[in-house]
């Protein structure tokens, strides 16, 4: 059962949705490929809720459908979410350098290996108020090879080197939601001096704190293409009700206006190989701009190493030249008192 936070209910118009929302603590694995009841209108003989139009008149009957959660392979989806740094120093100058910073914050809270550090890819970084940085997260799937393209591997999609499953990209954002929330759960303690003394018990127990504020939100998962071709195709047991449905909106017209014809099966496997396609092109464009900025990056690395070594370059020169101008000065001193008699030799002075 789901409640307020979780489930997210929009009335607009004449249209009434709902959508689960994954970021508040819901087990995506738990809940994929249920089936559930949906039932709009007054539920229950005591109840106070119901749907009206605009002049009060409630619904006549109850709406009730029941539908199947997609059941996705988890192993091959991605996942993308808004990711906000809070109380850190940043402008438009420099924001552009603080995405490694970032990276790295993001690879400490996932425990995640060096090896790992393809599957998370940034946006350009964006701040806010001078002390807050956004970027959209993408973690890609723990198949997906250096290149940007999916690796095949015959015993599983997420099995690592050592035997050890991987975790799967909506695995790590949600131990990136429950440290978040654990950490903002801490900050709060310290607005009371009963917090702040639980607080104390618990950094005496051992607990650590990660040092550095962040929200996750707007998760969206993105299945693969061989999951969104078999969510678009329909099963074989309705594929005659659909011909049927298809030739009776072919031939019926409301007005001069015909009604929005019933997609046919080629039809819907030209829109599946498209979103494959699609889908390959996005993972690809995704790791060439990450190649892209890194090495922007290492440019901008190289060019400030050159400058300051032309700069050591150009004090040793100044040096150099102070050092040699005052060889000569002493050179010509002594030679000027050779000259008049002026060198004490063994305490005797010589004319």
């Amino acid at each position: 059962t789901f409640d307020r936070e979780e489930l997210q209910v929009v009335c607009e118009g004449r249209k009434v949705g709902f959508q689960i929302d994954p970021t508040v603590g819901i087990d995506v694995e738990q809940v994929m490929g249920k089936t559930f009841t949906v039932e709009i209108g007054k539920v229950g003989v005591d109840s106070l809720s119901n749907i009206f139009d605009a002049n009060g008149n409630a619904i006549e009957n109850n709406v009730k459908f029941s539908k199947t959660l997609a059941n996705i392979n988890l192993d091959e989806a991605l996942s993308s979410f808004t990711f906000t740094l809070e109380d850190i120093d940043c402008s438009d100058d420099i924001i552009g350098a603080l995405a490694d910073e970032v990276k790295e914050k993001i690879m400490l809270l996932l425990e995640l290996d060096a090896s790992d550090n393809n599957r998370i890819v940034l946006t350009p970084l964006r701040c806010k108020n001078g002390n807050t940085v956004t970027t959209t997260v993408t973690l890609l799937p723990p198949s997906t090879d250096s290149g940007g393209g999916r690796s095949l591997r015959a015993a599983s999609l997420s099995a690592s080197t050592d035997g050890i499953k991987a975790p799967h990209s909506i695995s790590l954002f949600n131990k990136l939601r429950d440290i978040s929330q654990e950490e903002q759960r801490k900050r709060s303690l310290l607005s009371t001096p009963e917090g702040r003394e639980m607080f104390a018990d618990e950094e005496n127990s051992g607990n650590d704190r990660i040092g550095f504020p962040f929200r996750v939100k707007d998760l969206k998962i993105i299945p693969s293409a061989s999951d969104t071709k078999a969510m678009l195709t329909t099963g074989s047991d309705l594929l005659d009700l659909e011909e049927d449905l298809f030739r009776i909106a072919s031939s019926s017209k409301i007005g001069d206006q015909s009604k929005e014809m019933i997609l046919k099966k080629v039809d819907r496997r030209a829109i599946v190989d498209e979103i494959e396609l699609h889908e390959d092109a996005m993972v690809a464009e995704i790791r060439e701009e990450g190649r892209q900025r890194e090495k922007l990056m290492l440019s901008q690395m190289k060019t400030e190493i050159e400058e300051l070594m032309l700069n050591q370059m150009k004090t040793l020169h100044i040096e150099l030249l102070v050092v040699t101008l005052a060889c000569i000065g002493i050179s010509f001193f002594f030679r000027r008192c050779l000259r008049l008699g002026k060198i004490v030799r063994n305490g005797t002075k010589v004319l």
